[in-house]
């Protein structure tokens, strides 16, 4: 894939509006892929990108532990997508891009999330602006799920709820795949055509992977999410290849779920015991 190093004049300004679907990939504290929706992502300039932050998530606290991150945007409104890698540098909660987030249509009347901190990075590299391959994805969605249905399975100990399954069974749903990279960045991956083949597994094509060498019991994250913003983040180990119907499938074995809807986001499996609250300061 065709990269650069620098935006241009229609990125900058296709980036800013916050109506769009920004996708950032980052590596937990141990060296696990995760993957949060931030539409707030965009570029500032043609070397550095910035996003806002609204709610207190994992992600910020990861990529200041581990700069290297990984990014996808995709406009709203000319439907034109970016793909590429980035390193965080710095955090400020005053300046001129601070005040630029608060004047945006979605942020000036916001009383309950409003933006406080703005996050910086400096870009690594970028595709340019691409269209948006919409009858690929759906056609390659549809055969996944054809060929996630032949390889069915009941099991008795579910991990994903009926929720989470349904998101992912669902042809209306966007899933976005991460795993780390030899140069030390997640590898994001838009638009997997990805579904459950029972509440512990999923299926994705394998050429999703690229040229990449996947060891088995590689961590795998999968974010799934909707158009009415729903979504969950699933993590599991790489099980290897199968052949379905003809066709070469890669298996996820799941072995976390993540709820990543504000405004009360954390881990939905393995369960955590409820713990009360002994101190309000």
């Amino acid at each position: 894939m065709k990269t650069k190093t620098q935006f241009n004049a229609f990125d900058i300004e296709t980036t800013a509006p916050l109506e769009k679907i920004g996708i950032i990939a980052t590596q937990n504290t141990e060296g696990q892929p995760h993957i949060t929706f931030i539409n707030s992502l965009m570029a500032i300039d043609q070397t550095r990108m910035a996003l806002g932050q609204f709610v207190r998530g994992k992600s910020k606290y990861f990529i200041r532990k581990n700069p290297k991150a990984s990014f996808f945007i995709l406009s709203a409104h000319t439907r034109k997508t970016w793909q590429g890698k980035l390193v965080w540098t710095d955090k400020k909660d005053q300046g001129s891009e601070l005040e630029a987030y608060k004047e945006k249509p979605l942020q000036r009347y916001n009383s309950y999330f409003p933006i406080h901190r703005v996050h910086y990075f400096d870009l690594v590299e970028t595709t340019p602006a691409m269209g948006l391959p919409v009858l690929k994805i759906a056609g390659s969605a549809m055969v996944t799920r054809l060929l996630g249905s032949a390889a069915q399975k009941k099991n008795k100990d579910p991990i994903l709820n009926p929720y989470g399954t349904t998101l992912f069974n669902s042809l209306l749903t966007m899933k976005f795949l991460s795993f780390m990279g030899s140069d030390g960045f997640p590898c994001l991956v838009p638009f997997v055509p990805c579904m459950s083949i029972d509440s512990r597994q999923l299926v994705f094509p394998a050429k999703a992977l690229g040229n990449h060498s996947m060891g088995i019991n590689t961590p795998i994250a999968v974010f799934c999410l909707k158009n009415t913003m729903e979504s969950v983040l699933v993590r599991g180990k790489f099980l290897g290849t199968k052949r379905v119907l003809g066709k070469t499938m890669g298996i996820l074995d799941l072995d976390w779920v993540y709820n990543s809807m504000p405004p009360n986001a954390g881990q939905i499996y393995p369960e955590k015991p409820l713990k009360p609250v002994t101190s309000f300061e």
